[in-house]
């Protein structure tokens, strides 16, 4: 049995960890100008590539034995953060709909509701909050190179650097590699993907090493900030890609 202290210690480093991508970004949003952040987070204009038209183009096809309905494969979409259990099993049938307990970062476990858990390309982690009180949805993960969804701007697991900055209309900071938080997009710098104050959803991406890339190539690494535009790695557009992308609605605690 975990002592009463060590299990609401466990509970905190959990929210920290869930929490952590969606508070660094609410505090790189109060240092972006008004003028550079974009209308609204809840539509903001995609920015069209061969990958996401091809994303775009494999919507969910409704089936008697599925009972899904038809998906562009962007999030959030119609995912909200109070969203039921029969919901999901309403929308996406009740085969594609499934009940886990993860770990994480530090060895953190959580429970999530996962759709498409059988299928690599559609799984889709839904992260629960540990907080009191009926269970809802508090972070989306995705962390295939391979999956059809992205987010509202076209990112997804897998897309190299290069392409994030080519999308933000410039450099991005980002946590150093090789520990339990590392490759953090923490900072847009003014971009284009720079979340709104009044954002309904925040979108991070997680950096990571791309696969085949040689053990004797360096990287960021560390904890500390570190910019895309580094003169030290001038190959880190194309060395590094987005491991894990993970969708939050801010709460009270965020702001």
């Amino acid at each position: 049995m975990i002592a009463a202290g060590q299990g609401e210690g466990r509970a905190m480093q959990a929210r920290h960890w869930l929490a952590m991508a969606a508070c660094a970004l609410l505090c790189a949003c109060s240092r972006v100008p008004q003028e550079a952040a974009p209308g609204t987070a809840a539509s903001p204009a995609p920015v069209p590539d061969t990958a996401t038209a091809t994303l775009q183009a494999k919507p969910i096809e409704a089936s008697a034995e599925t009972g899904a309905q038809a998906e562009d494969w962007s999030l959030p979409g119609a995912i909200t953060a109070t969203t039921t259990y029969k919901e999901f099993e309403a929308r996406f049938g009740s085969g594609n709909v499934r009940k886990e307990h993860l770990t994480g970062a530090e060895g953190i476990e959580y429970d999530a509701w996962i759709l498409f858990p059988d299928d690599p390309a559609k799984r889709l982690e839904l992260i629960l909050d540990d907080g009191p009180g009926p269970r809802t949805v508090s972070q989306i993960r995705l962390d295939n190179p391979e999956t059809v969804w992205h987010d509202a701007n076209g990112l997804h697991p897998g897309m190299p650097l290069s392409e994030v900055v080519r999308r933000n209309g410039g450099p991005v900071e980002f946590s150093g590699l090789d520990w339990d938080y590392g490759g953090t997009v923490t900072d847009w710098l003014g971009g284009k993907l720079a979340p709104a104050a009044d954002a309904a959803t925040l979108s991070t991406p997680i950096l990571t090493r791309r696969d085949g890339l040689p053990d004797a190539v360096d990287t960021p690494s560390g904890d500390a900030p570190f910019r895309s535009d580094d003169k030290r790695w001038p190959d880190i557009g194309h060395d590094l890609v987005i491991g894990e992308l993970l969708l939050a609605w801010p709460s009270d605690e965020d702001e």
